[in-house]
């Protein structure tokens, strides 16, 4: 995969949701292959930051203890910003059932909240990370990162004059992400107890963390503003399958609430407004300037 990189040297990049496993990986990916000014890791898991700062130290990072929600914290945060990749959010889906206020304060109003903060500061580039649960959401979880979609969407409708361009980047599941079912599996198993799968037809797409960061990255270079953009390089595979290759002591436990069977990465409509651009496909929306 190819990836033009003169537009991401020397920027001053903010990654909210900084601690969490795919903010810290593309903060490192950034420091070793971009060359940054500088990279702003934006979290309110403070343990998570101090973590990244003993365990990889660079003098490059600054670590920023701060929630989305707060949209004063978030200004401040992106002042003097470049780029932001905004990958922070609530992402369980049964937990989001079960706390649904939560999720809307953070994944909704805690976009909005990076959105106007980019706005504010016009800021060059403001790319938000999706999920497949997105595309024909049925869960709490989904249901909000697909407003959370529009809204970024719509920024690029309603920002007048102000320079920031506004695209999505819907990457699939990622293999041994914080508190994915893969550490549920390995403490099971170490535990000698049975490996839990909700139902034996669930599958998903699923890509590694080098082909997931080389995606990200390849959006900002990319993006002109109102993309969606989704690797074509997901692989699918049935979640059975792949407790097989960890246990043959398996139990089936019914879904969870808000799951679906089949999680898709592009809707069937959105084909038709899709392209095939380096190994991904781009969906453009329509822009209609509203200043």
């Amino acid at each position: 995969m190819s990836i033009p990189l003169e537009d991401a040297y020397g920027k001053t990049y903010l990654i909210t949701g900084g601690a969490g496993s795919l903010g810290r990986r593309i903060a490192q990916y950034l420091l070793e292959r971009i060359q940054p000014k500088a990279v702003r890791l934006f979290d309110n898991h403070e343990n998570g930051l101090a973590r990244i700062r003993h365990l990889h130290p660079d003098v490059r990072l600054r670590y920023l203890v701060g929630d989305i929600r707060d949209r004063t914290r978030v200004l401040r945060a992106m002042e003097n910003v470049d780029i932001c990749i905004h990958a922070a959010a609530l992402k369980h889906v049964d937990l989001c059932e079960c706390n649904p206020f939560e999720s809307v304060n953070t994944n909704v109003l805690g976009t909005q909240n990076c959105i106007e903060a980019a706005l504010e500061c016009e800021i060059e580039k403001f790319l938000f990370l999706s999920s497949d649960k997105a595309v024909q959401a049925i869960s709490t979880y989904g249901r909000c990162k697909a407003l959370s979609e529009s809204l970024t969407l719509d920024a690029e409708n309603y920002k007048g004059d102000r320079r920031t361009a506004f695209a999505i980047a819907r990457p699939p599941n990622y293999i041994d992400s914080d508190g994915s079912i893969f550490d549920l599996w390995k403490y099971q198993k170490e535990h000698n107890l049975p490996i839990t799968v909700t139902d034996e037809g669930m599958v998903r797409y699923f890509m590694k963390f080098d082909g997931i960061l080389k995606f990200v990255v390849q959006c900002v270079n990319k993006m002109k503003g109102g993309e969606i953009f989704v690797p074509i390089g997901a692989e699918k595979h049935r979640i059975l399958d792949l407790a097989r290759s960890v246990s043959s002591n398996i139990e089936i436990i019914g879904k969870r609430p808000g799951e679906k069977l089949l999680e898709l990465l592009i809707d069937p409509e959105e084909m038709l407004r899709a392209e095939q651009q380096d190994g991904m496909w781009v969906i453009h929306s329509k822009v209609e300037k509203h200043g």
